[in-house]
């Protein structure tokens, strides 16, 4: 096993693989080792990676102060078995760019490509920048749209991804969507939990919470936490897919955020053992440390 390679979800040139060198780079936890970074096709792929050793920690975007959060993403990590822990979160602004290969210009493109989420961030810059009757392609991520414009002979197609995928590419930006408040949060990943984070870097855990179905389950939980002064800066509910049959009542999964870890604060332990009381289950998906946050050009 490399003991430094961080995985990722894209090609080279993904935002998630500018984000792994931009932690890695001005962050003092990280300023003794030396990393490597390695793409992976799917999520699924990267997370399998990670259990089996051969990569040591995972880079994922787990949310988009414009569009929400990415529920495939934080689904498919908290059900994954054997267990992957959440060991940090790095939150970055983010700029995209439309590129195109050299002698294209904005009034000339009839397709766009790029992820999904990206494009919905986008779409109304997209709508005020590109031609009326353009139209918008699904990638599987930023980088690999970049490349696959690079490579097309089909005139008028662009890419919508970061300024490193237009660089490796030989691409030209014609347009940019720097929006100030276009902010994505990573959470990094590994195999092994963090028993005490460390108190300096705001420590935060999250929580993946089945609740039973009686009435103030909701706010029982709650009042887990604010009875003892704990801050709840997210939480979420989602249809469980497991449990949704013509048969059976929907079961939902409710992911919540605090400020805190049980390995640091007793108040903290003791609210998580409290969970116990009012969830059918309750999967801790790590207590971790924030790191700082990036600015991407």
């Amino acid at each position: 096993m490399n003991t430094n390679t961080i995985g990722y979800h894209g090609a080279n040139g993904a935002y998630a693989e500018d984000a792994i060198l931009e932690l890695t780079s001005n962050h003092p936890s990280f300023s003794q080792y030396t990393f490597e970074t390695e793409g992976f096709d799917t999520m699924a792929e990267l997370f399998s990676s990670l259990q089996r050793g051969t990569v040591r920690h995972g880079l994922i975007p787990i949310e988009n102060s414009l569009s929400g959060t990415l529920h495939s993403v934080l689904e498919l990590f908290a059900q994954q078995e054997p267990r992957l822990w959440v060991v940090g979160e790095y939150t970055c602004n983010e700029s995209h760019y439309i590129m195109a290969r050299p002698g294209t210009e904005l009034k000339d493109i009839t397709e766009i490509q790029s992820h999904p989420a990206i494009l919905e961030q986008c779409q109304d810059f997209l709508d005020a920048t590109l031609p009326e009757h353009y139209r918008a392609v699904l990638a599987s991520n930023t980088a690999s749209a970049a490349e696959q414009v690079s490579k097309s002979d089909e005139f008028g197609i662009a890419a919508l991804a970061g300024m490193r995928a237009a660089q490796l590419h030989g691409l030209t930006i014609l347009g940019s969507d720097s929006t100030p408040n276009n902010v994505t949060r990573y959470w990094l990943i590994g195999r092994h939990p963090i028993h005490q984070v460390d108190r300096n870097l705001s420590p935060k855990s999250s929580f993946a919470l089945v609740m039973k179905n009686q009435v103030g389950a909701l706010h029982k939980v709650c009042s887990c936490f604010a009875l003892r002064n704990i801050n709840i800066t997210k939480l979420e509910s989602r249809p469980s897919s497991r449990t949704i049959t013509l048969a059976s009542p929907w079961e939902y999964v409710t992911y919540i955020d605090i400020e805190g870890a049980p390995g640091n604060e007793d108040n903290v332990k003791r609210a998580v053992e409290n969970l116990q009381e009012f969830t059918q289950k309750c999967i801790h998906l790590g207590s971790y440390p924030k790191y700082l946050n990036g600015v991407r050009r």
